[in-house]
């Protein structure tokens, strides 16, 4: 990392840079030109930007805490820190990137699968369109599931160094970027390492046959080896996307914030409504 900056510091720029990147990218070389224009979606997606940032830091202490007290007990347990920090940087990213993967994996395949989980993770899944800002919309609580306790704990407690931790998110959220990209892009062999295009768009159809599939966060290499990576030949993705039955589901920011509460009530309403 360059001299004297913190590598965590590099981690936010970078991550804006990519969301622009994407999304001049969308205007030039568009997957669906549909998926360009607003569906009364920018002031939500945009909203659960500052969400991030809000519930990230509210989760930094507890974090903090759970780090101090596992890793330390770890440590203790096995004598010395478990990560081989006599690797060479590339290599500890990649492990990094690999354990994470894993964590997120689970993580994410128990939100498809227990109801409770699916109520919170159904707000990234209730958009109308996949495009660059869907990237940040997920509901407080998934955020501090997922993307907390999930991606960030477990290397903490390991003891991976801020300059791997620091590689291995920048590697991450440019990867994120483009997962939900309107961009017309094939990745030919490489469909079989990112979880990005075609695959992520699967990913979002509104069945959930289809969509309990590829939740890989960035990377696809675990549901190669758990038999969850969906990229059928002999069609394209759908043009549609959200959650059949579920039509109900409220656009609005704060409404989708309360919506695991109101559970009940939103799949009542649904009932007999045409599909959006």
């Amino acid at each position: 990392m360059v001299a004297g900056v913190d590598p965590e510091m590099t981690v936010f720029p970078i991550s804006i840079a990519s969301l622009v990147l994407v999304a001049v990218m969308e205007r030039i070389l568009p997957y669906r030109r549909e998926w360009n224009r607003s569906h009364g979606d920018l002031r939500t997606d945009s909203l659960y930007f500052v969400t991030q940032i809000i519930v990230g830091g509210l989760m930094a202490p507890l974090l903090g805490v759970l780090t101090i007290v596992i890793g330390g007990w770890l440590s203790e347990l096995f004598g010395s820190s478990l990560w081989p920090v006599h690797w060479p940087v590339p290599a500890q990213v990649v492990l990094a990137s690999v354990i994470r993967e894993f964590f997120d994996y689970w993580a994410h395949r128990a939100m498809h699968r227990y109801d409770w989980l699916w109520r919170m993770h159904a707000t990234h899944h209730s958009a109308k369109r996949v495009y660059w800002l869907n990237a940040i919309r997920a509901h407080p609580g998934e955020i501090a599931f997922r993307f907390s306790l999930v991606w960030v704990l477990p290397l903490a407690v390991l003891g991976v160094p801020k300059d791997v931790l620091a590689l291995a998110t920048v590697a991450a959220v440019v990867a994120d970027a483009f997962q939900h990209a309107n961009i017309a892009i094939r990745l030919g062999p490489l469909s079989w390492l990112f979880s990005v295009g075609d695959l992520h768009r699967w990913h979002h159809s509104r069945q959930r046959a289809e969509a309990d599939s590829n939740y890989g966060n960035v990377y696809i290499f675990w549901d190669a080896v758990f038999g969850t990576r969906f990229l059928p030949r002999d069609r394209k993705p759908p043009a549609e996307v959200g959650i059949d039955g579920l039509e109900a589901f409220p656009d609005g920011f704060f409404a989708q914030w309360i919506s695991p509460f109101r559970w009940a009530r939103i799949k009542r309403e649904s009932t007999g409504l045409p599909r959006s």
